[in-house]
């Protein structure tokens, strides 16, 4: 299903029993959830044991405002 980044984040924190993985890579979801805040839209598939995490939509960011 895909989530938007809030409702993302607080399906990460309610599975903490089960393995996640961040576009095919075993992570803890600490990491998850910092991989989340770089997309605007992500897919969470979850199974029995774990929940796969992809994004889908990724933030844009515009180097002109970004202190240096």
């Amino acid at each position: 299903m895909q989530f938007t980044t809030p409702q993302a984040l607080h399906k990460i924190i309610g599975t903490t029993n089960k393995m996640v993985m961040v576009d095919g890579h075993q992570s803890c979801p600490l990491n998850a959830m910092s991989v989340a805040f770089n997309y605007h839209t992500i897919d969470i598939s979850e199974t029995n044991s774990s929940i796969d995490i992809k994004g889908i939509l990724p933030v844009i960011r515009n180097e002109k405002f970004l202190i240096k």
